[in-house]
């Protein structure tokens, strides 16, 4: 099989731009998993079979057995190996003869150890493509369209703006378990972003279960660690972990506030704008400009791929259906102006520098203390520029989060040795539960660690766009010039989003 890391052209909702092929990866993937399915029963009937034959030719060594445990016939988590020369049999009255038979024969030791795996393999077989479309058809998987953040191959969602009725969703009890806990094989991004090493601490775990299966009958040392040094150090993890995902969670919620800041002070510009200047045409005209920085700023912040600049300040206009007349934006001339600007100066700093001179044209009916006021207005929007490019330059320290991703692996590399002795069969189960569960929460503290990619950032300047151009062509009805303004057709109540 010949898997070459092909780059093709991925067009996602909401996301343009070449992006890498997932197909070294998904190859790989299923190369494993099909070995793993084929390979595992054989190779245990093969050496179960190879330890018999040694035992019944005098070698010394152990047959292994699937013994009773106790008066009650209980069956134990793990093959128990037998003393020097002797034999592990089961018990005569744990069993009836026949069901005993087939307990002792290898064909029953290989399917035990196939249902031990088999959470894994349930795993990977999920989240195959077919498997996933199949879900999709099924109504088990969500078709719901969900914008995705470039680059990602469609595993880091972009956050949806919430309204009353998603709010009620969240919120309800108990559907919100049953929906939570059904989606994790079917809609879960994060499950299919830890597929890979998922898949490779499931290996480690089975190479861990086989060995003591098989291996350590014939003399070899048992392979485990105690359960003492992972006891101890688990706080430590912990808390590694959590300062992490916390860091994080500050960073987005900091960028978060700094957008949320910049929705307040457009709004302000932009009426304060009508409201004190007694020339319409350079009201309007600085209305204009307002939106288009929120745009412009979204552009900067994300990945090149994810949006066409040009086609987004086309967009400040607010919705098209009604950007003409007095509703309209930016000329084809002024956008062509932001593209083309000066080297070395990015797109939104370019249109609050716009911004100022529009301010200052607009002299007439602007007192100085007003003009002081939306000053400072413009004065902010460069605060949370500022503060915006702080976040995207300067992830958590490195080092930081580079020790805490080797410390969590090579933690859970290692806990099989120490749980198999006491679980057994079921130590793949629990390695999969448990990495699912720490390595989702780390997963997420690097998805949100840049906000804004996630964030609903289209939906913020969407809103801007459309309360600009309302307040350009209603001039008159807002009680601002006494010539009559044409009012906008009636909009839907999906435009009106709260963000």
């Amino acid at each position: 099989l010949k898997l070459k890391p092909d780059v093709c052209l991925s067009i996602n909702m909401g996301t343009r731009g070449v992006g890498r092929c997932p197909v070294r990866g998904g190859s790989l993937r299923r190369l494993l998993l099909t070995g793993l399915v084929v390979l595992a029963p054989r190779a245990g009937i093969g050496f179960l079979s190879l330890v018999r034959t040694r035992g019944a030719t005098g070698g010394g060594s152990a047959v292994v057995g699937l013994g009773g445990a106790g008066a009650g016939g209980a069956m134990p988590l793990r093959p128990q190996a037998a003393g020097a020369g002797a034999k592990t049999k089961v018990q005569a009255n744990a069993f009836p003869p026949d069901i005993a038979e087939a307990m002792s024969s290898d064909s029953w030791s290989a399917l035990q150890f196939l249902l031990a795996v088999a959470p894994a393999i349930i795993v990977e077989i999920i989240l195959l493509g077919p498997v996933q479309k199949f879900l999709m058809e099924a109504g088990i998987k969500s078709g719901q369209s969900r914008d995705y953040v470039a680059g990602s191959d469609d595993t880091i969602k972009v956050q949806r703006a919430f309204d009353f009725q998603a709010w009620e969703t969240h919120r309800k009890n108990p559907d919100r378990y049953w929906v939570t806990l059904g989606n994790t094989l079917g809609n879960s991004t994060v499950l299919r972003r830890l597929q890979g090493p998922l898949l490779l601490l499931n290996l480690v775990a089975v190479a861990v279960l086989f060995y003591n299966m098989n291996f350590v009958p014939q003399g070899l040392p048992t392979l485990a660690l105690p359960p003492l040094p992972f006891t101890l150090s688990s706080f430590v993890l912990g808390l590694l972990v959590t300062f992490r995902t916390n860091s994080s969670s500050n960073r987005y919620v900091l960028a978060r506030n700094n957008w949320g800041d910049i929705l307040n002070v457009s709004r302000d510009l932009i009426q304060t704008g009508f409201l004190w200047c007694k020339d319409e045409e350079k009201a309007r005209d600085f209305a204009r400009w307002v939106p288009a920085f929120s745009l412009a700023l979204m552009c900067h912040l994300r990945d090149p791929r994810a949006h066409d600049i040009r086609e987004e300040l086309r967009a400040s206009a607010g919705p098209a259906n009604s950007a003409t007349g007095l509703g309209c934006g930016l000329t084809e001339e002024e956008i062509t102006e932001i593209v083309e600007r000066p080297v070395g100066m990015n797109a939104p700093h370019f249109v609050l520098h716009r911004m100022r001179l529009k301010l200052e044209a607009m002299g007439y009916g602007i007192n100085d203390q007003r003009r002081v006021l939306m000053e400072y207005n413009i004065t902010r929007l460069i605060n949370d520029m500022g503060s915006c490019e702080n976040i995207f330059a300067t992830p958590i320290p490195l080092g930081y989060t580079k020790h805490t991703t080797r410390f969590l692996y090579t933690w859970l590399l290692l806990l099989p040795a120490a749980l198999e002795g006491s679980l057994g069969f079921g130590v793949v189960f629990a390695q999969q539960l448990l990495a699912f569960g720490l390595l989702g929460v780390e997963d997420i503290g690097i998805q949100i660690e840049e906000p804004f990619a996630v964030l609903p950032l289209k939906r913020i300047c969407t809103k801007i766009s459309l309360e600009a151009q309302v307040v350009r062509a209603n001039a008159a009805s807002l009680g601002t010039w006494a010539s009559v303004g044409r009012a906008l057709p009636a909009h839907h109540d999906e435009h009106d989003v709260a963000v």
